[in-house]
């Protein structure tokens, strides 16, 4: 069968250490075009995952008929702007989160859907793909009454001149990470939020998140930066209909209810659900199949994460447009 041929803009820590190593193992799948703003970097890139070439010249390989898709993996200030340039290409686009910084940006992709009619686009929303959450999904089965979900995040202190706190730029650190947070709890939840509601203590960057679902689910996300670094990144409850989902940091999960579920402690590699994310997104593109994850989805988990920065400001709740 004819490979896969993807090209990849940016080629920096996330997509030399989460995307490629997998992408480049992958059976039917060609590393086309790496696309850098250095020819260093680029070439770098092409001599470590073995694309076929390297360039500066993001143009040439939007208008190349024979790339299938188009990996953005830049930092997020320009992430909107390529998306849309790609998905008027006609490319099915991986982009990583966030999907955009403001709302003008999210409507500039979404213009770029309706104007193209191409809406073949995946957000780097990873978590929902973990196969031990999957396993835990699954085991707490169907839900009939609402739920609550709480999640804490111990996100950590970022290194002095990191970019993550060009704030000005690159938005602040909710906008860039938040996400991730949202879209698991509502892949969990099966449902889009309908409001938000955004409160943070001064002097640091800890935010709490309240989402509300259609059926009065909620989800309470707590981002703390001020948190010690020997405590687990993520930990997640969800308590409905007398059962319980525990998920601590990926590498162990319980269920309870008439039953106990405890699954086995997993070695020290966490799987996050990169691998199983671009196995979904690489089929898609081959078979012309449906998404991973729907269009609506995205944007509502974009708008969430969005609303967050309008309801810190505001002092109060944000009600969501009904994505779906």
């Amino acid at each position: 069968r004819t490979p896969v041929r993807l090209a990849f803009v940016g080629a920096g820590n996330y997509a030399t250490s989460m995307l490629l190593p997998h992408l480049a193992q992958r059976d039917g799948v060609e590393l086309s075009t790496v696309v850098t703003t250095t020819a260093l970097s680029a070439a770098n890139a092409q001599r470590k995952f073995g694309f076929a070439e390297a360039t500066t010249d993001l143009d040439a390989v939007l208008g190349d008929k024979s790339i299938d898709a188009v990996f953005v993996v830049t930092r997020h200030s320009s992430h909107a702007e390529l998306t849309r340039k790609a998905l008027l290409a006609g490319k099915t686009v991986f982009v990583e989160k966030p999907l955009a910084l403001t709302e003008d940006e999210l409507a500039g992709v979404l213009a770029a859907v309706e104007e193209s009619g191409n809406d073949r686009l995946q957000v780097g929303f990873n978590r929902r793909f973990a196969p031990l959450l999957q396993e835990a999904r699954k085991r707490f089965g169907t839900r009939n009454g609402p739920a609550s979900l709480r999640y804490l995040v111990n996100a950590g202190r970022l290194d002095h001149g990191s970019w993550y706190l060009q704030q000005g730029t690159e938005g602040s650190r909710f906008v860039g990470e938040g996400g991730h947070f949202i879209d698991t709890a509502s892949w969990l939840l099966d449902a889009d939020p309908v409001s938000v509601y955004a409160t943070a203590p001064s002097g640091n960057e800890d935010v709490q998140v309240v989402l509300r679902y259609p059926d009065g689910s909620t989800a309470t996300i707590s981002y703390v930066t001020s948190g010690p670094s020997g405590f687990p990144k993520e930990t997640l409850d969800l308590v409905a209909d007398g059962r319980a989902l525990r998920l601590d940091d990926f590498v162990r999960a319980a269920v309870y209810g008439r039953k106990r579920w405890v699954s086995s402690r997993l070695p020290k590699a966490r799987d996050k659900g990169q691998n199983a994310e671009l196995a979904a997104f690489v089929k898609a593109v081959r078979t012309g199949g449906p998404m991973p994850v729907p269009l609506e989805s995205l944007v509502a988990t974009t708008a969430a994460t969005l609303a967050v920065q309008t309801g810190l400001a505001d002092g109060a709740p944000v009600t969501l447009a009904r994505a779906r």
